[in-house]
């Protein structure tokens, strides 16, 4: 039996984006690649040969960014913060924990699913965000001392969660992101770390976000937190609040402040 994951890749093309280290007048990039790689008793495998990259300058890896999905495992709009990145000068990947085909029709199907998930937290859920880390990692065009990771909702906490696995992340941004600590875990972290989070947020409150600065400290790391006043859950979402979740709302002040504040937290740390 066997699991599947989807990874979308996006790289910018030369006539949509201009950035420190790329020429374009002489680098060109493929712009979408969508390849498919598969879970084997926790091993994975590409379902599919990987398409070849040629570059006319080979020798300039590019630091890249691991974009995890909310609640509504991966949509469209994880897909275009992925181009988004790529714009802005990374090799970009959204991945999908919930596996092809995985996500509901519904909100209260995509709140089992995750909640599958969180109850393996330290098993299940791992492997997938760890394949994800090891597959990026592994491409021959990636920087491996250059990749970060953000996340929504759920995807904060896979963020959050590769930070604090410690292996070799560069920087991590969480958007109204869960902050529950990793059980038994209590290393330091070497990821630098930047959360957002709604003020007025029901399902991680304060109270969560109060702990997880004791967390933060109690790991020496490098950090940033902000909160955002009047702002609820998933304030980055479009359209939340008309799915029927009390105390979610799109902000768009709170979802375009942290989006810049991500984009030069990124380009401090990895460009």
């Amino acid at each position: 039996m066997h699991h599947k994951l989807w990874i979308l890749v996006f790289l910018a093309v030369s006539c949509q984006a201009t950035f420190p280290f790329f020429n374009p007048i002489t680098e060109r990039l493929i712009l979408t690649v969508t390849f498919e790689i598969q879970y084997y008793h926790n091993l994975i495998r590409p379902a599919a040969k990987l398409p070849t990259f040629r570059f006319s300058s080979p020798h300039k890896k590019r630091p890249a960014v691991i974009v995890f999905h909310a609640f509504t495992g991966r949509t469209e709009f994880d897909n275009g913060k992925a181009r988004d990145l790529a714009k802005l000068g990374y090799v970009a990947f959204a991945a999908d924990t919930y596996g092809k085909g995985k996500a509901a029709p519904d909100v209260p199907g995509n709140f089992a699913i995750m909640g599958q998930l969180l109850g393996n937290r330290t098993t299940i859920l791992r492997n997938r965000i760890m394949s994800s880390w090891n597959y990026v990692k592994a491409l021959p065009f990636v920087d491996t001392n250059r990749i970060g990771s953000i996340g929504f909702c759920f995807g904060g906490l896979c963020t959050l969660d590769l930070a604090r696995f410690n292996v070799g992340l560069k920087a991590a941004v969480s958007f109204h992101g869960t902050l529950t600590d990793y059980p038994g875990n209590g290393t330091t972290i070497d990821a630098s770390v930047q959360a957002h989070h709604g003020d007025e947020d029901p399902h991680t409150t304060n109270a969560d976000a109060d702990a997880f600065l004791v967390e933060m400290r109690r790991r020496n790391g490098d950090w940033d937190f902000t909160r955002y006043a009047h702002a609820l859950h998933a304030f980055t979402l479009p359209g939340v609040e008309n799915w029927g979740i009390p105390g979610a709302k799109f902000d768009p002040i709170a979802s375009n402040r942290s989006w810049s504040a991500m984009e030069a937290f990124l380009a401090e740390k990895l460009l």
